[in-house]
């Protein structure tokens, strides 16, 4: 059984819901076979511009001063905050089935060439401005996270650093589970580590890319075909917007006034917990695939959690 440690690294981070989704998964392997489960020791937010700093925290363990987490106030790795977080876990884990007005969709089966399984472990979601910052001789890849220079999953094995890029695959399961056809056209403004991996998991898909500007180009010798055709959907990634939503804030209401809006519309917390899903299956813990929630069961049990800690 790994021991493992989880970190989200970025700049914004202090609102980050990974904590929680990285914890609901955890308890869900747990509660489904005890025996096969990783043993998470602990979460933390790791606020930083630069990549080093995240792996600096991989091999140290800590850092002097963390940060408040918003969603409790205090930092992570305190008492308060991890009591609170334990209980907002239990509390959803009492959900045993996704709530019925969710849509959803299926975690892809696939054959992943990642390492053996270590004793103690590091997991660590990549977030901006970081999903560049990795070189190819600093880690070895499951997937195409170099060729669009897009990390957002790293995991240290106990001998190396491993990489993967789970945004693009992650917004293909929101796609679908909303209904999109993914050969159509999708209309990216942006052209960031996410976009990039949207672009290639698109196009690898069936579909084409119309960037219709943003802050960043989007490289046209990338993994991805460009055309001018008016789009099918539209994502934003600089200013956030379009049919599926990259970010997500803070939500307000109860239980189920939440579930309603997550029903119809693409929240950023769909593209969270899709990608958690798949950096579990592909590079964390692919042995556990078997094990993992369901997509609408975790946000259930997200939506659940997050009023807990309201």
């Amino acid at each position: 059984m790994a021991k493992v440690r989880h970190g989200v690294a970025g700049d914004p981070i202090a609102h980050s819901l990974s904590p929680i989704v990285a914890s609901l998964v955890a308890e869900h392997i747990r509660a489904s076979d005890s025996t096969r489960a990783p043993e998470l020791k602990g979460v933390a937010v790791i606020p930083t511009k630069g990549i080093e700093n995240a792996l600096a925290w991989g091999y140290a363990g800590a850092f002097p001063s963390p940060p408040d987490w918003e969603p409790v106030g205090s930092p992570l790795g305190k008492f308060r905050a991890n009591t609170l977080l334990e209980r907002a876990v239990t509390a959803a884990m009492e959900i045993e089935v996704s709530d019925s007005r969710l849509p959803n969709a299926e975690l892809p089966v696939e054959e992943i060439d990642a390492p053996a399984t270590g004793h103690e472990e590091v997991w660590i979601s990549i977030t901006s401005p970081l999903k560049h910052q990795l070189s190819a001789a600093a880690v070895r890849c499951v997937d195409n996270a170099m060729s669009t220079r897009s990390v957002n999953s790293l995991r240290w094995d106990g001998h190396s650093w491993w990489a993967a890029s789970t945004d693009g695959d992650g917004m293909l399961m929101v796609a679908k589970a909303f209904g999109h056809d993914l050969s159509g056209v999708l209309g990216i403004i942006g052209g960031g580590g996410t976009a990039r991996s949207v672009a290639a998991a698109w196009c690898d898909a069936g579909g084409k890319i119309n960037h219709l500007g943003g802050r960043r180009a989007l490289n046209e010798e990338g993994p991805w075909e460009l055309c001018d055709d008016e789009p099918d959907l539209k994502i934003d990634f600089d200013e956030g917007g379009g049919d599926i939503l990259a970010p997500y804030g803070v939500m307000e209401g109860d239980f189920d006034s939440r579930i309603e809006y997550l029903s119809a519309n693409a929240d950023g917390r769909w593209l969270l917990c899709a990608q958690h899903l798949l950096a579990w299956s592909r590079l964390w813990s692919p042995r556990h695939s078997d094990l993992l929630p369901s997509l609408d069961l975790l946000m259930t049990r997200l939506v659940a959690a997050e009023v807990h800690l309201a």
